[in-house]
């Protein structure tokens, strides 16, 4: 027997898939009850709000698991660059699997109404960056890195993406070479950017 949370569950997979294979736009609630089993009224039962509500819905749940992943990460490093190790492992597992998701969801804010862009990008900066950029925060403070906490975060979140073309086996190189470039000169000057 198919519960209505199962239910529930089913109609945001299905969703989830269509944006990522066709964007926000090209999403077509007919074929997501189609996949589902279900008829389009039944998707109002669950999501009143229709297209938006659930694509805020499907947002959330993705922001949550990447929370959960980054949160994992950095409770698993005693370093700090065991820290970043584990983030690119993280990011690099999670990214070759769903980059297009997370930009098929940042490609939609800009199609949504603007409390639905306020909220699902508050709850991304909250959950996914500040952790990171506070763990980037400390390192500068404690003089392991040299140069502006978010900028350094955003720089390796990037670097951590593009490493998923070896699925995060290159985790030490990729670290390594980001600290090569973030560490204070031994002269104590910063580089430049």
């Amino acid at each position: 027997m198919t519960t209505a949370t199962d239910t529930r569950a089913q109609i945001m997979d299905a969703f989830g898939d269509q944006l990522s294979v066709t964007g926000y736009p090209g999403i077509s609630l007919v074929g997501v009850a189609r996949t589902v089993g279900i008829r389009k009224p039944s998707i109002y039962h669950h999501f009143p709000g229709g297209k938006e509500e659930l694509y805020t819905a499907v947002a959330i749940r993705f922001i949550d698991t990447s929370h959960t992943r980054i949160a994992n990460a950095l409770a698993c490093g005693a370093t700090f660059e065991e820290q970043l190790t584990a983030l690119v492992h993280v990011t690099a597992e999670h990214a070759g699997t769903t980059i297009s998701f997370e930009q098929r969801i940042y490609d939609a804010l800009e199609l949504v109404s603007p409390t639905t862009k306020d909220q699902v990008s508050a709850l991304y900066v909250e959950a996914v960056l500040t952790p990171v950029v506070t763990l980037f925060t400390e390192a500068v403070q404690e003089g392991r890195i040299s140069g502006d906490p978010q900028f350094l975060a955003n720089a390796f979140l990037h670097l951590a993406r593009a490493s998923s073309l070896g699925a995060g086996n290159d985790a030490p190189q990729i670290v390594e070479l980001f600290l090569n470039g973030a560490r204070p000169r031994r002269d104590g000057t910063t580089r430049t950017r």
